[in-house]
């Protein structure tokens, strides 16, 4: 019987060493042949996904707010008679206000980015604007007459260009370096999936980390599966440091499709390095309840939305001087939306260079009341924290006292779906039995990460 049980505790100690990369270990070189087997467990269309998000709920300004911000610097008998005066957060204050006045405290809950987090320096604003202002050329260029949709060969032809070798393609310089992907993924991810297929063509093109974390989030956003699998395949070849967090936090979302899509990409690149990591979040509960920050103050994580053409002056700051980098006119409510963004020469206008919210994906959706605007408009998509409702600490409170929280949930499904993809084995739903396969100090962090007992 000892011998029987050596055996297996043998056996048990092999496989945790299959999972677990040595300290001093080099990742293994990928070859561009490897494809990774691409597995699905989320079955939804694109359709389908996007009909979800329209059920998101919406925050900032709709249009009649939007007029609210912008009146006082349109109106000539206003009191804001020097623009240049404004501060760069003027919108951001009048959305706090409008909230606090209407008793919804609430609404100004977002994730916002200020202080040195906002700003971009001038030599990464000057590329920016470049960037930007080429490739809205080029999509105006690649847009066949009869169309409204850029033609996307036209288009490839027009970024590549002549210029250096990438991977067999003629790619000019500027499209090839990191500092590209900021324009490439905001301006071509809501665009039609064959242009989404060109954006991750051209993310594989550029070396290093931040091309490497642009496609793994293609990968969780997108909501074509062809343009998920692409990106993974994608990732394939390059390494697993680069972009295996960002896998791992998706695993988290509150949006349940956004961690089918991480397990699905972490079982086909067979992330077997993370196995530690899966295993440390079967401990988690559902993303979607409330939890317990310090003071004992509860928050809820919860994925909103915000309309883009609404909310030009809640995301960058009011441009004061022509001279101002990445200078965008804004869509006036009541007004045609501007056809030249960028080379507008009148009406008020946001520097991109200065930026408060900064969304997770983009995707176009119908508007019921679109007035002068289009019928399709850019919604941006976005996590934030916010206090719990009494009324949701309470229930979770009373669930949590009669012992009655959800054994499973959509994002531990997906969780539990990738670790048996990339160990072969369906050790159930609990931690305990997942630990078997680390080694016996990290199965002791993992119950006891404070050194007490749970």
């Amino acid at each position: 019987m000892r011998l029987v049980q050596s055996l297996l505790t043998f056996l048990t100690l092999l496989i945790a060493l299959s999972f677990l990369p040595s300290a001093d270990a080099q990742e293994p070189e990928k070859k561009p042949d490897d494809k990774p087997a691409f597995k699905r467990r989320d079955t939804a269309s694109d359709e389908d996904l996007r009909k979800q998000l329209l059920l998101i709920p919406e925050l900032g300004f709709d249009q009649t707010g939007a007029s609210v911000v912008y009146n006082p610097i349109r109106n000539p008998k206003s009191k804001l008679k020097d623009i240049s005066a404004l501060p760069p957060d003027y919108g951001l204050r009048v959305y706090n206000q409008l909230a606090l006045s209407f008793k919804q405290g609430d609404r100004a809950a977002l994730p916002w980015k200020m202080g040195l987090d906002c700003q971009l320096g001038k030599e990464t604003a000057e590329r920016l604007q470049v960037f930007s202002v080429n490739l809205r050329l080029y999509m105006r260029q690649a847009t066949p007459a009869n169309d409204i949709r850029p033609d996307p060969e036209k288009l490839r032809q027009s970024i590549m260009g002549a210029g250096i070798q990438v991977k067999g393609r003629d790619t000019p310089m500027e499209w090839a370096q990191p500092e590209a992907i900021p324009t490439l993924v905001q301006m071509l991810q809501t665009e039609n999936t064959p242009i989404r297929m060109l954006l991750v063509e051209l993310l594989a093109n550029i070396k290093g980390k931040e091309a490497s974390a642009a496609l793994a989030q293609r990968a969780l956003f997108d909501l074509s599966p062809p343009v998920r699998e692409k990106a993974v395949e994608s990732l394939s070849t390059r390494p697993d440091k680069e972009f295996q967090q960002v896998l791992i936090d998706g695993l988290r979302w509150p949006w349940a499709p956004v961690s089918d899509h991480a397990a699905e990409a972490i079982s086909a690149l067979q992330l077997k390095g993370i196995v530690p990591e899966l295993i440390g979040l079967l401990k988690q509960q559902d993303p979607n309840l409330p939890f317990q920050g310090e003071k004992k103050v509860h928050f809820v994580r919860e994925m909103i939305r915000v309309n883009h053409l609404s909310n030009c002056a809640l995301c960058h700051a009011i441009s004061t001087s022509k001279e101002d980098l990445v200078r965008g006119r804004v869509p006036i409510p009541g007004e045609e939306s501007p056809p030249l963004y960028y080379a507008a020469t009148t009406g008020i206008f946001v520097r991109a260079d200065t930026t408060f919210l900064r969304q997770d994906f983009s995707v176009v959706q119908p508007v019921t009341t679109p007035l002068k605007w289009p019928g399709h408009q850019r919604y941006d998509y976005l996590l934030r924290t916010r206090n719990a409702t009494p009324k949701e600490v309470k229930l979770y409170q009373g669930i949590q006292k009669e012992n009655q929280l959800a054994v499973t949930y959509p994002q531990r499904e997906s969780l539990l779906f990738a670790l048996r993809e990339i160990t072969k084995s369906d050790l159930g739903s609990q931690v305990e039995p997942w630990l078997k396969l680390l080694d016996p100090l990290d199965s002791k962090k993992l119950l006891n990460p404070l050194g007490k007992e749970n």
